[in-house]
């Protein structure tokens, strides 16, 4: 049915919001990827039982108490991530180029002069940043089964214009679906297939800790810590979708839906462990991590816009529906962690080789509201049943030359998702190396780490009802390369 509006519809409502709270976002700030400073990221984050490092107050606290003087660290970085996609055939990359701060820390140490008893404390504040969200990625190919079209329709049929989802009604007010003749609640498309589907989306923020930990060392052979972060969340998403008719296949030219995602937030959480050494050559460490309670805000806001030729003579030629910036308030509680590791230092005191494991059940994130009105239930069960329990690897060397140090790395993430999943392979592999340098009461370290992963990702989903052949995945290669420094001195 052609509805009679002026040549260019511009409308703002308020309506439900596109972007739900789900359980991607649950796991987008339940994952960590510890290593902060360039010491502990070139030794692949495997510090549980190591200290002496800034890195220690937010992974193992007990590694505070390693300490035997004061310090203060800067660590800036850059890093390099890119994304290469397959799609229908066809392949796209792109990259982001992206500088941030990974740690700022000072630790004061308060030594008693003795070797009996508590022979010493410490106490450590600074800035810990555990994920970068940072990157870009195009995806594009030929669809000759489905357009998102298909999607709208599907969820608008039986449905009158006034009663439609958020995302049926843009695509209704931009003629991207409209009513059938005669008939008052199904809908058709003027979309054909063969069309040229895209994606361009650009993500960036970071999420991190403030730490304030306390460490005690008894006789140089147990050290205990704890800890109480406030973590900081900044994240940002612009996704734009288009589907294009390269091919004049009818009137239709393009359209486009255009989402804008920012989410803001701090949590708190606490930290507590212990470092042990039966002898001088051995360390065993444990740490565990408390959830997270989050407190996050979203705000969205969405666009569709469509392009017609003209001399059809039924459709006009630039069509744009808007839903105004909206705002959600709600929390996330992220999984327990337990962390167990032990190191082996070497003779001389040439090195240390280290090795930890960690233990998260991803299963557990919860989404909860806190303005009122909806309690996230089906959300909480999706999480139960897509996710799963995960082990994290780690594993570090490090060798001492004089009064230079050489060190490499390894950590493998496995993935969270559970085997029945598209994802259950997409795990994270990082090998990293660096040097460090000690003179006087000055540090200098360095380090390099690239981190791999392979994930399978839908532009859009389809009831398996709907009668269509189910999407293609594409398949994007994620690639992070990260350089760090870290300066240091001790007084």
């Amino acid at each position: 049915m052609k509805r009679l509006i002026s040549l260019i519809i511009l409308i703002t409502v308020a309506l439900p919001h596109l972007f739900s709270q789900n359980e991607t976002d649950a796991l987008r700030y339940s994952q960590r990827f510890f290593g902060s400073t360039a010491r502990s990221i070139s030794m692949g984050g495997a510090f549980a039982s190591l200290g002496g490092d800034f890195y220690s107050l937010g992974y193992n606290p007990a590694g505070l108490g390693v300490y035997r003087t004061s310090e203060f660290t800067f660590t800036p970085s850059f890093s390099y991530n890119s994304v290469e996609t397959e799609y229908m055939g066809t392949r796209r990359d792109d990259n982001l180029y992206s500088f941030g701060v990974y740690n700022l820390g000072f630790v004061a140490s308060f030594n008693r002069n003795n070797e009996s008893g508590w022979v010493g404390t410490n106490i450590g504040i600074g800035f810990n940043r555990h994920n970068n969200f940072n990157r870009n990625r195009v995806i594009q190919g030929v669809n000759n089964n489905s357009s998102m079209a298909d999607y709208f329709m599907y969820y608008a049929n039986g449905l009158e214009p006034e009663n439609l989802g958020d995302l049926e009604w843009m695509a209704y007010e931009t003629y991207v679906i409209d009513l059938e003749e005669d008939e008052d609640r199904f809908y058709e498309t003027p979309v054909m297939l063969g069309q040229t589907q895209r994606e361009v989306m650009s993500q960036s923020g970071n999420a991190g800790e403030w730490t304030f930990a306390f460490a005690a060392n008894y006789e140089h052979r147990l050290y205990l810590g704890a800890s109480f972060g406030i973590e900081t969340v900044d994240y940002e998403s612009r996704r734009h979708y288009y589907e294009i008719d390269d091919q004049n296949l009818s009137d239709f030219q393009e359209f486009k839906l255009s989402q804008t995602l920012n989410t803001t937030g701090t949590g708190l959480t606490f930290k507590a462990g212990a470092v042990f050494r039966p002898v001088d050559m051995i360390r065993i460490g444990a740490a565990v991590h408390l959830p997270t309670f989050y407190n996050l805000r979203d705000r969205w806001d969405d666009k569709m816009e469509s392009w017609f030729d003209p001399s059809g003579g039924y459709y006009p030629a630039y069509s744009e529906a808007l839903i105004e910036t909206a705002v959600k308030d709600y929390a996330i509680t992220t999984p327990f962690r337990a962390i167990g590791g032990v190191s082996i230092m070497l003779f001389d005191q040439l090195g240390v080789l280290s090795l930890d494991y960690e233990y998260v059940d991803y299963t557990v994130m919860r989404l909860r509201e806190t303005d009122g009105g909806y309690d996230f239930y089906a959300e909480n069960d999706i999480i139960r049943e897509t996710y799963r329990a995960t082990g994290n690897l780690r594993a570090g060397a490090e060798i001492k030359l004089g009064p230079f140090m050489l060190r490499g790395g390894y950590a493998y993430h496995a993935s969270p998702f559970a085997e029945d999943q598209i994802n259950r392979n997409a795990d994270y592999t990082s090998y990293s190396g660096g040097f460090g340098f000690r003179e006087g009461n000055f540090m200098f370290d360095l380090a390099f780490m690239r981190t791999d992963q392979t994930e399978n990702y839908f532009l859009y989903t389809l009831p398996y009802d709907i009668g269509l052949p189910q999407m293609e995945a594409s398949r994007n290669n994620n690639s992070n390369n990260k350089f760090v420094a870290t300066i240091g001195f001790k007084f």
